[in-house]
């Protein structure tokens, strides 16, 4: 981080999500900071909203929300003396049938007083680029481009659904005349994707499953256990990561597409394992592209 001369640091605090015997919103996942933060760094806290919650949340309660998500941030901030920046994210994958719920609180956010002086940025994924249209702009300050996640991550035939530029080209193409400023998020990460008899059975990190060698694909010859997870004969792994020379090549598209102005450029995410498979001057180039 000092290498890189990193000033700000987006620490997700809490998630939103339904409870269903409460029948009501919920903070799960509170985060809990056991040492101190360098002053060299401004953090901006991000809260994380399931679309269920939307679905299920009743359009009287938004405001009830809106107040309830404020005072734990407020609480996390004041208890732990966190120097936070001017700006507060909210992510969210919000869609067409939540949209007018999403708005709404985002609206109700930006009246509470915690929000004075304070940006309010959320999260843009990709389809809500597209489809401006159908899902709406936020009303927030800023919007984060999540450049990552593009492609069909449960079909067989997908190459690699965290980052590749042929499935960017089909999100980009209004992104000069998207109406709000945009920050821009690119992955660091790596996982493997579980199929059997070519059918989507879920996600491993490399840490769950220590295998001898990041191939693009491996097939089990025979039932196989590691760490607990069962594989049967014929089961398959396709392995996806984030290619620094992809990364570069993404990174020269939205400079080509975006205004020529300054932004935050954001890397998920911050971790020692994910980070010690790209070198620092990799990294330091990725960013001068957008300069």
């Amino acid at each position: 981080m000092q290498d890189l001369s990193v000033q700000q640091l987006f620490i997700k605090f809490f998630d939103v999500e339904w409870e269903e015997e409460l029948k009501q919103p919920y903070p799960i996942a509170i985060i809990r900071m056991r040492d101190s933060i360098p002053d060299s760094v401004a953090i901006t806290p991000v809260v994380f909203i399931t679309n269920e919650t939307l679905q299920k949340a009743d359009t009287s309660h938004i405001h009830t929300l809106a107040v309830n998500i404020t005072k734990l941030l407020s609480d996390i901030i004041v208890n732990n003396q966190i120097n936070t920046s001017n700006e507060i994210q909210i992510d969210c994958d919000w869609t067409v049938s939540t949209k007018d719920k999403y708005f709404g609180l985002l609206k109700s956010l930006k009246q509470q007083p915690f929000f004075d002086q304070k940006k309010l940025s959320a999260t843009i994924r990709l389809h809500q680029l597209k489809f401006t249209n159908q899902t709406g702009i936020p009303p927030v300050d800023k919007g984060l481009l999540m450049c990552y996640n593009m492609g069909n991550l449960r079909s067989a035939s997908t190459g690699n659904s965290i980052i590749e530029t042929s499935e960017l080209d089909k999100y980009v193409k209004g992104l000069r005349n998207y109406p709000l400023h945009l920050d821009v998020a690119l992955p660091l990460f790596d996982w493997y994707v579980w199929f059997s008899k070519n059918q989507y059975k879920g996600l491993f990190y490399p840490q769950q499953l220590p295998l001898s060698s990041n191939k693009e694909k491996v097939t089990f010859a025979r039932d196989t256990v590691i760490n607990g997870y069962a594989f049967k004969a014929g089961d398959w792994l396709r392995y996806e990561n984030s290619p620094i020379n992809v990364l570069e090549a993404v990174a020269q598209r939205l400079k080509n597409k975006l205004p020529a102005e300054e932004r935050t450029i954001l890397l998920y995410h911050l971790d020692e394992k994910v980070l010690s498979k790209y070198q620092n001057n990799e990294i330091k180039t990725l960013l001068e592209r957008f300069h």
